[in-house]
Order: structure tokens, then sequence, then C-alpha cells
């Protein structure tokens, strides 16, 4: 339920940042895997509950790719390099690793096998 709402809001930002400040085809293709993986693996979970791999991968493609984003900006933070517009997706993306890194952690440790007490 968590990842089809992040999912969304990361689709509307994604998008309203690359048309604002004209990031990459690229990057947004990555941020696009990111959406696409966080929707199909909450789809399939919701339906089952023996869709947690993919969501634990969903979650931790998409915490990996918020961590780069964000030790980018930082070492742009430290060498003075980031542009001032830059300082509220620093924000953004704290706020989603905030988010996105626990989820992984909780999809991880549920994704291993349960022991039948028979």
């Amino acid at each position: 339920m968590v990842s089809n709402f992040l999912c969304y809001h990361i689709f509307f930002y994604e998008t309203w940042y690359h048309i604002s400040y004209d990031q990459s085809n690229l990057a947004l293709t990555a941020d696009y895997i990111s959406v696409f993986l966080l929707l199909i693996a909450g789809i399939v979970n919701l339906r089952s509950k023996k869709g947690i791999g993919l969501l634990c991968g969903a979650w931790g493609y998409t915490s990996c790719i918020m961590f780069r984003a964000f030790i980018w900006r930082m070492e742009a933070i430290w060498v003075e390099e980031l542009p001032n517009y830059e300082t509220l997706q620093v924000k953004i993306l704290i706020l989603a690793l905030i988010v996105s890194f626990p989820a992984f952690i909780v999809s991880f440790v549920k994704s291993f096998p349960q022991k039948n007490p028979n």
C-alpha cells in the first residue's frame, strides 16, 4: 500500500523536476523504473502475500536510487557547487530515504521463508 502511494508521488515529482530543470532522459528513465517496480510489486503483494520478494527488490532499487541522488547533492554542497534550487531536492530526498530505506529493511526481513512448526 505504501509502495503504491509513494510511486505516484515519485512519478509526479520526477516528471515535474525533469520538465522544470531539464533533467536528462537517462536519469528520468532510472526514476521511472523505480516507479514501475514499486507499482507492480505493490499490486502483486496486495493480491498475494507471496510477492514480498518483488516488493523487497523494488524498495531496494528505489532506496539505492534515492541514496545515490542524495550523496551526489551532498558532495556538491561540500564543494559549494550545488545550485540554490537543489536545496529543496536534498530535503525531499531525506524524507524519501526515511521512508524507502526502512521499507526495504522490513520487506527484506519479511522475505525470508517462515519456519514451519510441524
